[in-house]
């Protein structure tokens, strides 16, 4: 009998001491999905692919890392209608921003697709899920306004993207409106429900053991990367995406955003998980994003 509970204990131990090690690192540095991937999922790569018109650039971050955008037009669409940002999710890249340029070319918006610091051809040693990646998309929005200050602004994110872009709308004003796909409530919340299978944690202690160890590692705050606590002070229309479904961001997250903020309303898509809205949800889905990204 003692010698089961020392060996219990020890096993124990050592599930505690591989958690703190390697927790950190499973949060803050996803791996990267290649090219390869998209290919296979989407039937396309890169911009060249869809008939629309690019061009590659990267934008320096406030502390030195070179990010990489595409800018996406339609050559058939002449003025401005307007500029979506699109923001990715956790391992992914611009690539997976394709399939929505495609699905709205016919709205003539501007499309820029960026990889966020950590992902795709970007930059960036560590992922803070919004903490700085906020102030990396106004610095995209920067330079988007330097050439054309009247073009509007929508910001576009799917799952850590779409919380991405509630965080940046509540500091930068000259976004007019949101549309979150799958949004994490906040960092916390997530890694226990989502990252605690790849971090190896389902204690809520050794979590805040984890987070605080990652918190010093890459210099940020995790109790700041809260969608939930910013979603008030967006004063722009806000539309949550979710699907049915969803096994990866509980629906039940954004049915409690969407109470923070009159602005902000919730569009389930039936059927659908958590990285298929788009293709499950099709031409309903298609309309409602093009009725919200149109109505005045």
């Amino acid at each position: 009998m003692i010698l089961a509970i020392v060996t219990a204990l020890a096993l124990v131990s050592i599930a505690i001491a591989s958690a703190l090690h390697f927790g950190p690192q499973k949060l803050l540095m996803p791996e990267r999905r290649r090219p390869e991937y998209y290919q296979k999922k989407l039937g396309f790569s890169h911009p060249s692919q869809i008939g629309l018109g690019f061009v590659s650039k990267t934008l320096t971050t406030a502390d030195g890392y070179k990010l990489s955008y595409w800018m996406l037009d339609n050559p058939k669409c002449d003025g401005d209608k307007g500029t979506i940002i699109y923001l990715h999710g956790i391992t992914d890249s611009k690539v997976s921003g394709l399939n929505y340029a495609k699905a709205f070319s016919a709205s003539c918006r501007k499309f820029f697709l960026i990889d966020l610091r950590r992902h795709g051809e970007s930059e960036g040693k560590y992922c803070t899920y919004g903490y700085y990646e906020k102030h990396d998309v106004i610095r995209l929005i920067d330079e988007i306004k330097s050439s054309n200050p009247q073009t509007e602004i929508v910001l576009l994110g799917v799952s850590m993207g779409g919380a991405i872009a509630i965080q940046t709308a509540a500091i930068d004003k000259r976004i007019s409106r949101v549309i979150a796909i799958a949004p994490f409530y906040d960092l916390f919340s997530i890694a226990l429900d989502y990252e605690s299978h790849q971090i190896g944690i389902k204690s809520s202690s050794l979590l805040k053991l984890v987070m605080h160890r990652a918190e010093r590692i890459a210099g940020f705050k995790a109790g700041d990367v809260s969608p939930a606590k910013d979603i008030a002070k967006v004063e722009v229309p806000v539309l949550i995406v979710h699907g049915e479904h969803d096994r990866t961001v509980k629906v039940k997250y954004s049915e409690e955003l969407v109470k923070l903020n009159r602005n902000a309303e919730l569009f389930v898509v039936p059927g659908a998980g958590h990285a298929d809205v788009l293709e499950i949800g099709g031409k309903e889905y298609v309309r409602k994003l093009s009725e919200f990204l149109n109505m005045q």
